[in-house]
């Protein structure tokens, strides 16, 4: 094999691991009807073994018209494997006590997507994976249970 395509193979693997590494950030728990005094919140999660940096990172919440736009990650941001950020949103958000949320890379890309779901209970629960990072594009990935924020799911 010439060397060219070796480096072409190389440049290929590392780009497909970054990727992955990427793809795997997911939403992993949700606020979307909070106790009085609370705000909307959402929280991602890293199932990854490295660490990758965020910044530029975004969620928004939304529920029929209204769309809730969290502020975007600050620069410098670094998620560490396994670990958590939350998003918080503003206490003048005013909407029907559901919705469902996007995260987008900081390129644009639509990273993660829940279903639509709803709270009624202006209380402590969220909507959470179980466990923290499951993924499998169904229902099954998700229960409703106390308020975990920036910390692992427990049921």
């Amino acid at each position: 094999m010439k060397l060219a395509s070796k480096a072409f193979y190389f440049a290929a693997a590392l780009m497909v691991l970054s990727i992955s590494s990427v793809a795997s950030v997911v939403i992993n728990e949700m606020e979307l009807n909070p106790p009085e005094g609370g705000v909307d919140w959402v929280e991602i999660y890293n199932p990854d073994t490295e660490s990758m940096d965020i910044s530029g990172w975004g969620a928004e919440i939304t529920d029929g018209s209204w769309v809730g736009k969290f502020p975007a990650v600050p620069a410098g941001t670094i998620l560490s494997a396994r670990g958590f950020y939350v998003f918080n949103g503003l206490s003048s958000w005013n909407h029907n006590d559901g919705g469902y949320v996007e995260l987008y890379s900081a390129s644009g890309e639509l990273m993660d997507r829940t279903a639509n779901r709803q709270d009624t209970m202006n209380n402590d629960f969220t909507y959470g994976r179980h466990p923290d990072g499951y993924d499998t594009d169904t229902d099954g990935d998700w229960g409703l249970g106390s308020a975990t924020k920036g910390q692992s799911n427990v049921r």
